[in-house]
């Protein structure tokens, strides 16, 4: 049996890892760094305390491993958070990096984003041959996972195999949490959004990304880089499928891109007096502006047997998933 190791097991992504991977038998073990367990409720995982910044409390986990699925990172489009952001995720990989190396891991499998790459031209198809961002004023988040993406490459000239996995936006079932858009969908589904800006931007069901991550694991070349995209899709057409769902009418309007931006100072009064995650900031509203709306996903399909499923599955999935928490009434 296998030895998988997941950092970030408690997030959106490592729950579903979990699950996948406890059903394809491989022996699970997780890196608990905030004592939040409700991603491992009912499945076997051996947790083991750390910190992804601090390296020596790590060592023990990397012992005796096989696989692992670098998760983790922070994921926040405040620019205040850029050194935090920049120590998780840059100094983070190099960590694990470093650790799967010493240890002798067979397959390091480092999750990045779409948003590692410099977006433009935008009316051309997303591939992997794009060009990593560069720009130090680029939005914090995008850059960290570019310069995360470098240390990956770097450690591969070390010796260390390992693939890269670009996922375009995630949602989908197990978001715990939950994340940023989970809370858009309960949200919307709570008739808190009856106006909305129409947005658009590709989603990947989270089920399907770790499906195609566990496949990388033996198909996957090293130092290649594999985006993995899944529908594009607009608030409007999710709400229409949330409606059919619910039975009860979600969106009654939308309105113009600009009212995006005057929902900023709102959205940081709420996080200072609320002490939550803001979900509107200009680095926020620049990424599902400037986007990539054709990601084919090519690479991934024919190599790693990635698999979209439709839109409306993972949607009603997401819906049931909230409902039996109790977080959509």
């Amino acid at each position: 049996m296998k030895t998988a190791l997941i950092t970030g097991g408690s997030g959106h992504v490592g729950a579903n890892l979990v699950r996948e991977l406890t059903k394809q038998d491989f022996k699970v073990r997780c890196i608990d760094f905030d004592g939040d367990h409700r991603a491992f409720e009912g499945h076997a995982v051996e947790l083991i305390r750390g910190n992804i910044t601090d390296i020596e409390s790590m060592d023990v986990a990397f012992k005796n491993v096989d696989v692992v699925f670098h998760t983790a990172a922070l994921i926040s489009l405040v620019r205040k958070d850029r050194d935090i952001i920049r120590s998780v995720n840059v100094l983070g990989t190099k960590n694990v990096c470093e650790l799967s190396l010493r240890h002798g891991v067979k397959k390091l499998i480092h999750f990045s984003s779409v948003d590692a790459f410099i977006r433009e031209p935008l009316d051309e198809a997303l591939l992997e041959d794009r060009p990593l961002v560069t720009n130090p004023n680029s939005v914090p988040y995008d850059l960290s996972k570019a310069d995360a993406q470098r240390i990956v490459y770097d450690y591969c000239e070390k010796g260390l195999d390992a693939s890269i996995i670009h996922p375009s936006g995630i949602f989908g079932p197990n978001d715990f949490k939950p994340s940023l858009f989970g809370q858009e969908i309960i949200n919307i589904a709570n008739g808190k959004r009856p106006f909305t800006v129409n947005v658009s931007y590709d989603y990947v069901d989270v089920r399907d990304l770790c499906l195609t991550a566990i496949n990388c694991v033996e198909k996957g070349e090293s130092k290649q880089n594999y985006i993995v995209g899944g529908n594009y899709i607009d608030f409007v057409g999710i709400g229409e499928i949330m409606s059919k769902k619910l039975n009860k009418k979600l969106i009654r309007g939308t309105l113009p891109f600009f009212f995006a931006y005057l929902s900023v100072p709102s959205s940081y009064l709420k996080a200072l007096f609320f002490n939550k995650p803001r979900s509107a900031t200009v680095d926020s509203i620049h990424t599902v502006k400037v986007q990539n709306k054709i990601i084919p996903s090519t690479l991934a399909k024919e190599i790693l047997d990635h698999k979209p499923r439709p839109v409306d599955e993972t949607i009603s999935d997401i819906v049931d998933f909230f409902q039996k928490r109790g977080l959509i009434k």
